[in-house]
């Protein structure tokens, strides 16, 4: 009896102890509740050209996609978007696809996972001379921007897959026989070449291929879909990708994973408000940077030659794998083979 007593009054005090510290019907969740309801800050950053598109209404709106967050998004330029991932600055992100392979587990503690690829393509070549086919190429000198980069590599690929990348030389005098490559840093420095006509072929995404037909209305432009090159069914490559850190796709799953319908009103939106959508990208961008978009230059058909879009990881797995292999081939330091964990 004597123990039993004891015992009671030991439970007791236990429990006395406890009340003081639950002193409400929330008490002994108030920290886990604080911790849940807290609204958490963050960053989403978006390369300037075709793949800032594709958050345009995001920008505007402040949207933050049903998650309890605040969503900062940033565009900056397409030389320093791999930055961002490497130093692991950006919660969310789109960045091109041959990048985020190699630089996804930079920040070991809290890596990124592919969500989506968000745009699938937008280069194409362009001629003044009714160039109609990759064999066309022969004889001729093509302007091709960023050696090295995606459109070189995509580029390189198409012609891999047709059996024409031995006959690739770097120059800029034609040579029989041969597909004459001649590099730019960027669409304008050659759209002048072009418009000129000292150049006839050039490589060039959008909006700046649309940029061209306006300066250059003089000539008579022929244009060659590259994505249809690559893939004449799908008429699309992965080139630019969602990626998430971690910790927050794992905290905001569901909203993250239903982000399509976010994406698609954009693109309608866009469509109807291309100032509007320049507007809010320029504005996203660091002081003292030159804006890539003009408005005068986008417009629906100019969109959809950008061909943005929402595609799940899921479902793009094996195209994002088949692409980053095929450039690998072409450039063993362009992409890093991925597996599964790359993979949201």
């Amino acid at each position: 009896m004597k123990n039993l007593k004891k015992l009671l009054c030991a439970i007791f005090s236990v429990l006395f102890i406890f009340a003081l510290g639950c002193n409400s019907v929330d008490g002994c969740n108030s920290v886990d509740n604080s911790l849940k309801n807290e609204t958490k800050t963050l960053t989403f950053v978006a390369p300037d050209g075709a793949p800032a598109l594709s958050i345009a209404k995001f920008i505007k709106d402040g949207e933050s996609f049903g998650m309890n967050a605040n969503v900062n998004y940033s565009v900056v330029s397409a030389n320093n978007i791999g930055g961002f991932m490497q130093q692991g600055k950006a919660d969310l992100m789109i960045i091109p696809v041959n990048a985020a392979s190699k630089l996804y587990k930079a920040n070991a503690s809290d890596p990124y996972k592919m969500v989506a690829v968000i745009t699938h393509g937008n280069l194409y070549i362009m001629s003044s001379d009714n160039t109609q086919s990759l064999s066309d190429l022969k004889g001729k000198v093509i302007g091709v921007i960023g050696q090295g980069l995606v459109p070189d590599l995509t580029f390189r690929a198409v012609l891999s897959d047709n059996g024409l990348l031995g006959d690739v030389v770097v120059g800029d005098t034609p040579t029989d026989g041969k597909i004459t490559v001649r590099y730019f840093s960027q669409a304008s420095d050659m759209i002048p070449l072009l418009k000129q006509n000292k150049l006839s072929v050039g490589l060039l995404p959008e909006p700046a291929c649309t940029s061209l037909t306006k300066v250059a209305s003089n000539l008579e432009w022929t244009r060659l879909d590259l994505q249809e090159l690559y893939d004449s069914e799908l008429k699309a490559y992965p080139q630019a990708v969602l990626m998430v850190k971690t910790s927050v796709y794992n905290q905001f799953k569901t909203q993250i994973e239903g982000m399509k319908s976010y994406f698609d009103a954009n693109v309608t939106w866009v469509k109807e408000n291309t100032e509007s959508a320049v507007t809010a990208i320029n504005g996203a961008l660091p002081e003292g940077v030159t804006p890539s978009l003009v408005a005068q230059n986008i417009n629906a058909t100019v969109v959809d030659n950008c061909k943005i879009y929402f595609e799940a990881s899921s479902l793009a797995k094996n195209s994002v794998q088949l692409y980053i292999n095929k450039i690998i081939t072409i450039n063993a330091q362009s992409a890093k083979a991925v597996g599964d964990d790359f993979f949201a």
